[in-house]
């Protein structure tokens, strides 16, 4: 990989993961807490604030992130998994406290991977990081299709495409010249307008990045 600030990762070096829809993506189940994140990644945050946290590359050329984690306030009914970093009420969680109800800490809602440096994430073997947006788009219908579906299907205010059966919302992000794919993968409770810019549950940060 060159240090260019608009490198882009080769498909070999990526990471490859698979999403299942509303449940997680890779090794990120939503619900999650944030100190799990951290813990499934193998690595802490480069940016971190009460509604996201931004994590990195594991190469230090690499001009950006690897991904975005959005988190919602937790609610009395939220449990997290038993799983490493596991916070329980009123513990610090990557360094907020873990309180249902409050909007920091929380959990896991929503992940945006980026298009230049993140991993390769394939649903039902179809890949749906950094490539081709039509071409994608294309392909991620006719799978809804084949499959009886794609009834909430959704035109955005910013020209992507989100599909609300299996909780994506497929953006585009700049690299040079080109526009490549940015998925966005998001929790049920997350579904419902998630590709609306202004009343949606998207963090702003998400929609200001390209």
């Amino acid at each position: 990989m060159s240090d260019s600030m608009w490198s882009v990762l080769a498909e070999s070096a990526r990471d490859q993961w698979e999403a299942t829809p509303l449940v997680g993506v890779g090794p990120l189940q939503f619900g999650m807490t944030r100190g799990q994140v951290t813990a499934a990644l193998g690595r802490g945050p480069a940016m971190s604030s009460g509604d996201s946290a931004a994590y990195p590359p594991s190469d230090p050329r690499a001009w950006g992130n690897m991904l975005v984690a959005y988190f919602r306030a937790a609610t009395a009914d939220d449990v997290p998994p038993d799983l490493p970093g596991r916070s329980l009420t009123g513990g610090i969680d990557d360094g907020y406290e873990y309180q249902p109800g409050h909007r920091l800490g929380g959990v896991l809602a929503a992940v945006a991977v980026d298009a230049r440096f993140g991993p390769q994430v394939r649903w039902e073997g179809l890949a749906l990081t950094g490539r081709v947006p039509s071409a994608t788009d294309d392909a991620v219908y006719a799978k809804l299709r084949d499959r009886g579906m794609g009834e909430q299907i959704r035109f955005s205010q910013e020209g992507t495409y989100s599909y609300g059966e299996i909780g994506l919302l497929l953006r585009v992000q700049r690299a040079g010249d080109i526009l490549l794919t940015r998925p966005v993968f998001a929790a049920p409770a997350w579904v419902e307008r998630l590709g609306d810019t202004s009343e949606g549950p998207l963090p702003d940060q998400e929609w200001h990045s390209h």
